[in-house]
């Protein structure tokens, strides 16, 4: 397995735990629902991603059509759009609410926290889109020239 890959692999896996921590703490310790929905649902996409790296090293995407490709960027764009929107959304309605990152004001819904995790969708869903269509494209390139000189 090349390098690079392996990092890619190893920083997917990296956000699967911190989701997964993430969520479980702000559940059980500050009961933010909205934080800990968006950690959970963060660490899916990076799980989902994660799947989309081993997918191509092993040679299973190659089996893919290009249309599921295609889904899968289309699918991952708009996730990482509304991810974004809900980032803004959470950011302005913080500041306007006068929300605070302290201990206490953590308690409860907090949005400044959900906006991080919104971040960490819509990086997770962003990098999706691009490695399926990188991957995509190395597919059909690798498949043209295999069949060129048969």
């Amino acid at each position: 397995m090349l390098c690079g890959m392996k990092i890619r692999i190893a920083w997917a896996i990296l956000g699967i735990s911190a989701g997964i921590m993430a969520g479980s703490v702000f559940a059980a310790r500050y009961h933010n629902w909205s934080t800990t929905a968006m950690a959970f649902f963060s660490s899916v996409c990076a799980t989902y991603l994660t799947y989309l790296h081993f997918a191509y090293h092993r040679g299973w995407a190659s089996n893919w059509m290009p249309s599921k490709f295609r889904a899968i960027v289309v699918i991952n764009t708009t996730l990482c759009i509304l991810a974004f929107c809900g980032m803004v959304a959470c950011l302005i309605i913080a500041g306007v609410r006068h929300q605070t990152i302290t201990a206490e004001g953590l308690q409860g819904e907090n949005l400044w926290m959900t906006a991080v995790w919104c971040w960490m969708t819509f990086k997770w869903t962003m990098m999706s889109a691009v490695y399926a269509r990188k991957y995509a494209s190395n597919t059909i390139r690798e498949e043209y020239d295999t069949t060129q000189y048969a």
